[in-house]
C-alpha cells in the first residue's frame, strides 16, 4: 500500500552472460540492473552491494563497459566466491 515504508536493499543478486576479474558484468543489454544500482548507490547513508551469480566458465580477460555500468561488489560461482576491490 501507498502508506508502507520504503525498502531499500542492502544487496542485490546480479544475473549477468560474462563477468572479468575487475567485477565488470556483462549483462543482457537493457541496463536495468545498472540504472537500479546506480540509484540505489547513490543515496545518501545506504549502502547496497552487487553480488553476480554465475558459472565460474563465465569469466573473461575483458568486458567491454562505459561510465554507466555498475561494477560488482562480489561473484559467485560454483568455485567459489570472489570479492572486487571498491573504486
Amino acid at each position: 500500500p501507498p502508506e508502507s515504508a520504503e525498502v531499500i536493499p542492502e544487496l542485490v543478486l546480479v544475473p549477468l552472460l560474462a563477468f572479468d576479474a575487475k567485477g565488470n558484468r556483462l549483462g543482457y543489454g537493457a541496463g536495468f540492473y545498472d540504472r537500479t544500482l546506480a540509484l540505489l548507490r547513490g543515496r545518501p547513508g545506504y549502502t547496497t552491494l552487487a553480488v553476480g551469480v554465475a558459472y565460474a566458465a563465465q569469466q573473461v580477460e575483458r568486458v567491454p563497459c562505459d561510465e554507466t555500468d555498475q561494477k560488482l561488489d562480489w561473484v559467485v560461482t560454483e568455485a567459489g566466491a570472489t570479492r572486487f576491490n571498491a573504486a
